[in-house]
This record gives C-alpha cells, structure tokens and sequence, in this order.
C-alpha cells in the first residue's frame, strides 16, 4: 500500500502541463481552486491506477497501442487551453469564472485522463504493483496512489496560492497567467513535436 502512495506522489510531484495549470490557478484565484485543480488530476491518477491494479495487464497495451494519436490530440488540447488563456488574458479577462472553483477541476481531470505520459507510466507500474486480484485490493492500492497525488497536488497548490498572495493585483496575476500559458502551451508543442 505505500509503494502505491508513494509512486502517486512521485507521479503528481513531476513538472508538467498538469502542475503548471493547478499552480497558476492557486495563484491567480486561490488555495480552494487550485485544490480542485490539483484534485482533478489526482482523480484521474485513481482511475488509471484502478484500471492498472484491477485489469491492468489487459486493458493498459490496448490504450497503449493508440498512444500517438492520443499524443497528438493532448498535445493540441494543451496548445488549445494555453492560447485560449493568452486570448482570455489579452482581451483583459483574467478573473473569467472565479466564482466556481469546483469548475476547475475538470479541466485537469481531462488533460491527465489524456495525457499519453499519464498512460505510459500507469502502463509502467503494474508489474511493480501487480494486479491486485481483487476488485477491493485493487480500489484500496488505487485510493493509496491517489492519496499520494492528492497530497503533492495540494502542496502544489498551497505553492501557487502563496505566490498569488505575493504578488497581488491585476499585473501580478497577468503575470503569472501568462507565465502557465506559455508553459502549457510549450508543453502541447514539445508533445505534438515528440509524436511525429
């Protein structure tokens, strides 16, 4: 059970598209919605982790032999919500949907359940946590593995919510805005490059 929490932490603690959108979420609109942000991902981490443990050996090769059209759409879903910020940003829209921070979880949830790397490595660990031979045994190492994501996505949230508070007011939150856009959208094109 702590092997599948630990890895979960090691899989949210990597910097990526998903990091970078729970982080600039914290800090532009704060702890609560970049928790749901960083909650959506761990979310998504539960259901492959469930799909590794329960049936894993059967259903991960079959995802796996679509993995580059599934890298091509991520990587122009992350191009698409990159600019989409930008645009937002350019228009002077930065505070668009500050009201619903549960709505934040959603797009996170999609972007990892996508993600071709999220897939690769949840394909990598079940002959580390072999198939758990139990629907129970699998959902209990499952919620341990989300346990472990939950809490790095919440300290990177916690992270992102402090640095909002630091640089508070409109340019600070342009700032940063423009900084996880670009980064998304470097992430989509590094993806898209590395499919071809």
């Amino acid at each position: 059970m702590w092997k599948a929490f630990v890895f979960g932490a090691v899989v949210a603690g990597a910097i990526g598209p998903i990091a970078l959108l729970v982080f600039g979420t914290a800090a532009r609109q704060g702890f609560v919605a970049g928790a749901f942000a960083g909650l959506g991902a761990a979310l998504a981490d539960f259901l492959y982790a469930l799909a590794a443990f329960s049936i894993g050996a059967l259903v991960m090769p079959l995802v796996a032999a679509h993995e580059k059209p599934i890298a091509v759409g991520c990587a122009l879903l992350l191009i698409g919500l990159g600019a989409a910020m930008l645009l937002r940003l350019a228009r002077g829209n930065v505070e668009a949907a500050m009201a619903r921070p549960a709505a934040k979880a959603l797009p996170t949830f999609l972007l990892t359940i996508v993600n071709p790397m999220t897939l690769v490595v949840f394909a990598g660990i079940v002959p580390q946590l072999p198939v758990a031979g139990s629907f129970a045994k699998a959902a209990a190492r499952a919620l341990a593995l989300a346990a472990g994501s939950a809490v790095v996505q919440l300290a990177i949230a916690g992270s992102g919510a402090a640095l909002g508070r630091a640089m508070p007011g409109e340019n600070g939150r342009r700032a940063i805005t423009a900084a996880a856009a670009a980064g998304i959208v470097a992430f989509g094109i590094y993806g898209l490059a590395s499919a071809f």
